[in-house]
């Protein structure tokens, strides 16, 4: 990655990070809000609704989600532009704003940097990883943790069950990144950080085990017998979410039902 222009502007377009200040937006708040018991009260309030959720819930797991791409944003420039900014609570804020897919409109959350400048990474192999990890660590400590046992203290879920969100999203990520046009140094840097985070103490996140070193089961596809797809780690409540259902790789719905949703699948296929 040659500039600081371009890789600001990669993770505005995929991971809902931005230097610019959007005003359409809905609601927008400093991050560092987020941890006032009685404003994050409000907010669910107001962000539940908005996402169709049946149940307070909803919000709580959607409001984690936001975290997804400031989490791959990261390993992002870490990874093909050793670099990071600072992703630290006092230096976000929050933009809800509509936007649409498919025809349809929803609303949709990224997070506004304040100061963006890129600090470079530690040219010392040895020296980088330990920066690397250091910069993993106190974001998932520092930005991620104080906000899930804020949404924990006020909502209706545990933290741990907010943090079993992010592992899916994190292999998801992993795996575009390993796919994409990415030098081959790049991905050798993003394997050894996708590592990096797997070894990060529990206390780091408030657990007693590190919540994104999880395994995870495989399925056979939906439209393919030759082809397996991963479980999702934990439920995402889209179940709960006006009109939703259960995913066909939610960990809660039977086998049985999985079957009987390939079998349905395959017939439409052929037919």
């Amino acid at each position: 990655m040659s500039s600081t222009g371009t890789i600001l502007d990669v993770i505005a377009e995929r991971f809902d990070l931005t230097t610019i200040k959007r005003e359409q937006a809905v609601f927008s708040c400093p991050a560092a809000d987020l941890l006032d018991a009685e404003k994050m009260k409000r907010l669910l309030e107001l962000y539940t609704p908005m996402v169709k959720g049946k149940d307070q819930s909803v919000g709580e797991v959607y409001m984690t989600g936001w975290f997804r791409g400031p989490m791959l944003a990261l390993i992002y420039m870490l990874s093909v532009g050793k670099q990071a900014v600072n992703l630290s609570l006092d230096n976000l804020t929050i933009q809800l704003f509509k936007a649409s897919y498919n025809n349809k409109e929803y609303y949709r959350c990224e997070f506004l940097i304040r100061h963006s400048e890129l600090e470079d990474g530690p040219e010392d192999q040895r020296h980088y990883e330990q920066w690397a990890q250091e910069k993993m660590g106190g974001f998932y400590e520092y930005t991620v943790r104080p906000v899930l046992e804020s949404i924990a203290a006020v909502g209706t879920l545990k933290a741990g069950m907010l943090w079993s969100q992010l592992p899916t999203s994190l292999e998801y990520g992993h795996e575009l990144l390993m796919k994409s046009d990415a030098s081959i140094v790049a991905k050798q840097r993003a394997e050894r950080i996708y590592g990096l985070i797997k070894s990060l103490d529990g206390e780091r996140f408030g657990r007693t085990k590190n919540p994104l070193d999880v395994k995870f089961r495989m399925t056979e596809s939906m439209d393919d017998p030759n082809k397996q797809v991963r479980m999702k780690y934990a439920c995402c409540l889209y179940y709960l979410v006006e009109d939703g259902y259960y995913c066909f790789t939610c960990p809660r719905i039977k086998e049985s039902e999985r079957e009987d949703r390939r079998a349905e699948c395959r017939a439409a296929k052929q037919g």
